[in-house]
């Protein structure tokens, strides 16, 4: 008993010490700070266009550009059946006949005003597109114009974006027993998602991205709160002194970790708790039920609504911060100054997305999927990844790559744990 209050001690101590910290509060602010600035962007980025009684187009933005989109939404909104679509369809054609020769460049056409295409058919715009990327070729990605879809399409929709998903696998893929293994892999996901999709207007992709850039630089932070945990010590020399009492090795290393853990864990999740509620609380919580297949892709194979998506990345983000939080403590033990600590969790806090830029191909997924940041950054993060068709292979099996990101942060979060700690017990100098 008295070893255990011993060591509460310890980690108490070690805990208020992070706290006193002035760099690491100043940190911490700057976590908590960033989430009303971003959550605030990506309902600013609406606009809608009207006519006033007068005839002169006016501008809206924001949220009242939102509530706009939501009035104007009409029919076109809740499950989208193939009647719908129908529907969406017919009244963008009509829209089209009212120009002489029709709209063969669609929407762009220099003669259409942004108040037409906003009262017409805005509305049904971004529909008939997940209708277009349905049908594109399979031989070439290329979706077809608006103005060339039929009604048979239309009606064809959703057995289409099976189609499509397992067109686009081989097309990125080639044709053998590797896509044939992806197509599998994702047609296990793809079978789960609800058909016929859901839209309901307010919450954007925009959103969706915000979290996920939101996670990236509350890893960020959290590394170099981490940073001095061990680094701190190590460039005083004052470890030396430290290992030679009763509980300065041990139990301090544990302390240590522990209290570097609990204290980023629990500032991430305070941080992704008030930036969803403000997020949504932006778009005034609507729109959350709307199917990934429409916000982004007809090809994204997550059977999940936009709520449950940013729930999904705020997860992931997590499991990655456990990954980066114990590979920062264990190079905090094995630095000798805190400088040379920061930039080296830094470049590998980077790393993945430098692997992205710079080695593509399977090579370079396993690399980057592999390392403990995998799952943040900015086009290469989890993300993406999970709106995405990438896989990784071995042999001809395939392996999805936010499954080999989630897979290889769990496996990191308690392998450089315990390596942080042993390493620094036995490092002598």
């Amino acid at each position: 008993m008295e070893r255990k209050v011993c060591e509460m001690r310890v980690f108490t101590a070690e805990l208020k010490r992070l706290l006193k910290t002035r760099s690491i509060l100043i940190l911490m602010l700057a976590a908590l700070l960033l989430a009303p600035v971003l959550a605030y962007f990506p309902a600013s980025f609406a606009s809608w266009t009207y006519k006033d009684d007068s005839g002169q187009e006016i501008r809206a933005e924001g949220k009242a550009a939102l509530k706009l989109e939501a009035k104007n939404q009409g029919q076109f909104q809740g499950a989208i059946t193939e009647e719908i679509l129908a529907a969406a369809l017919t009244r963008y054609m009509d829209f089209a006949a009212g120009y002489e020769g029709g709209l063969p460049d669609g929407i762009y056409d220099e003669r259409v005003t942004a108040g037409d295409y906003y009262e017409k058919v805005a509305n049904v715009d971004g529909l008939l597109s997940r209708v277009n990327e349905a049908w594109a070729d399979p031989d070439t990605g290329l979706a077809p114009r608006l103005h060339n879809l039929t009604a048979e399409q239309v009606k064809g929709f959703y057995p289409q974006c099976r189609q499509h998903l397992k067109d686009l696998l081989f097309l990125e893929g080639g044709a053998n027993a590797r896509t044939e293994n992806a197509v599998r892999e994702a047609f296990i996901l793809y079978d789960q998602v609800k058909m016929p999709f859901t839209y309901k207007p307010g919450l954007t992709s925009d959103a969706i991205e915000y979290v996920g850039i939101y996670v990236f630089l509350l890893v960020l932070i959290c590394t170099f709160i981490l940073v001095p945990v061990f680094s701190s010590d190590s460039q005083t020399q004052a470890d030396q002194i430290l290992k030679c009492t009763r509980d300065g090795k041990k139990c301090l290393a544990v302390s240590r970790i522990l209290a570097g853990i609990l204290l980023t864990g629990i500032l991430y999740l305070v941080c992704m708790t008030l930036f969803l509620l403000l997020l949504n609380a932006s778009f005034d919580f609507k729109g959350l039920d709307t199917s990934l297949q429409l916000l982004i892709s007809v090809s994204v194979f997550l059977p999940l609504t936009a709520g449950q998506m940013e729930l999904l990345i705020a997860g992931a983000g997590f499991v990655s911060l456990m990954a980066t939080a114990a590979f920062t403590l264990f190079l905090s033990g094995q630095m000798k100054t805190v400088a040379s600590a920061s930039i080296t969790a830094f470049v590998f806090l980077l790393l993945p997305v430098i692997v992205y830029m710079i080695l593509s191909g399977n090579t370079g997924n396993w690399i980057r999927c592999l390392l403990p940041s995998g799952g943040v950054g900015l086009m290469n993060s989890f993300t993406y990844a999970s709106m995405d068709t990438g896989f990784a292979y071995i042999g001809n099996t395939a392996i999805w790559l936010p499954y080999l990101m989630m897979g290889a942060a769990a496996v990191d979060s308690f392998l450089f744990t315990a390596l942080s700690g042993v390493n620094w017990c036995r490092r002598e100098k």
